[in-house]
């Protein structure tokens, strides 16, 4: 499935065929880069490589979180996002061993050249010539940072730009850049990270502006090997940022927490938060926020039964959410 799907094709359920096409399709693609991980830690422990950080542990939030990134949306994240780059096709398994041993040939690490930590993805924003590539029209990743927490003001940089598209008629005619403001800026962040003045003011920069910005935080219960107990208040960031929580004529965020391991549940929440729910209208330009509880890294393991989420059995199993589906307020068809 990708984002050419038609709104007729939307519209419907999935088949059997293509709802089992598209978890195989998933399933394959957590397992391979958990192998990524398990494989490159080794290359680091035997002297291979110098040094490297893996995402183990995210394959299928990242996996859910892809279907919803389109053409023309920013990404800005952190060193623990191999799967969606993976799963978005911005970045290739080869590519991120090319980075991991530090191979200066663009060729085989077109991200950074050998120069960045490895899962320091980019993608190119400008040609040769200095002039800006068709951004509306591409996946954007923009180059990873090592310093903890650096990519929420630039996060915030790109959702304000979407609401300047937007809004600004002046901007209307650079429609390489943006299509009319139809874009959203991922952002990502590991739960220790987010005590980090950084986060505090980006969350409330976005809260007041009402841009589309969603955050997902990578919550494991760990920050480096301190229980978060010790660093976030409540010992929860969802807690924590209840007051930023968006109501009925005010501004704020929506504050969403999610099983990491809830495959269904993931779809159903991305599907409602990023698509449907909280960005409908023009004048409703609304920040979501997107809590993801990672408990299997805490020693949890998901339900014996394999259950979805009650949300997911309500929709009658309707399976992974849509990754093509236009934003309701978008004045544009998919590309």
């Amino acid at each position: 499935m990708n984002g050419s799907i038609s709104n007729d094709m939307l519209a419907e359920k999935l088949s059997f065929d293509a709802f089992r096409d598209e978890v195989l399709k998933d399933y394959r693609m957590a397992c391979e880069s958990r192998e990524v991980s398990l494989l490159g830690r080794k290359e680091v422990l035997t002297g291979k490589a110098k040094f490297g950080i893996f995402g183990d542990g995210k394959e299928v939030p990242q996996i859910a979180m892809a279907k919803f990134f389109r053409p023309g949306d920013f990404y800005s994240g952190y060193y623990r996002d191999q799967t969606f780059a993976f799963a978005t096709g911005t970045a290739t398994i080869t590519e991120f061993f090319a980075q991991l041993y530090a191979d200066p040939d663009t060729a085989h690490d077109p991200h950074s050249g050998g120069r960045q930590m490895n899962s320091h993805f980019a993608t190119p924003m400008i040609n040769q010539q200095g002039e800006f590539l068709d951004l509306a029209n591409r996946k954007n990743i923009a180059a990873g940072m090592a310093p903890t927490a650096a990519q929420m003001p630039r996060a915030l940089g790109f959702a304000l730009a979407s609401k300047l598209f937007r809004e600004a008629e002046g901007l209307k005619e650079f429609s390489g850049l943006s299509h009319n403001g139809d874009e959203v800026c991922f952002c990502t962040i590991g739960d220790a990270a987010t005590s980090e003045g950084h986060f505090w003011e980006t969350v409330n920069a976005a809260a007041v502006m009402q841009v589309p910005l969603v955050i997902f935080v990578w919550d494991d219960g760990y920050g480096i090997s301190v229980p978060k107990k010790y660093q976030t208040t409540k010992g929860s960031i969802s807690e924590a940022l209840k007051g930023f929580q968006k109501k009925d004529d005010t501004n704020g965020l929506m504050i969403y927490k999610v099983k990491a391991w809830d495959y269904a549940g993931l779809c159903e929440t991305f599907e409602e938060g990023i698509l449907h729910k909280y960005l409908l209208a023009p004048g409703e330009k609304a920040v979501v926020g997107a809590k993801i509880a990672l408990l299997l890294q805490k020693g949890e393991a998901p339900p014996a039964d394999g259950a979805a989420s009650a949300a997911a059995r309500r929709r009658g199993r309707r399976g992974p959410a849509r990754p093509g589906a236009r934003r309701p307020w978008a004045g544009r068809a998919p590309p």
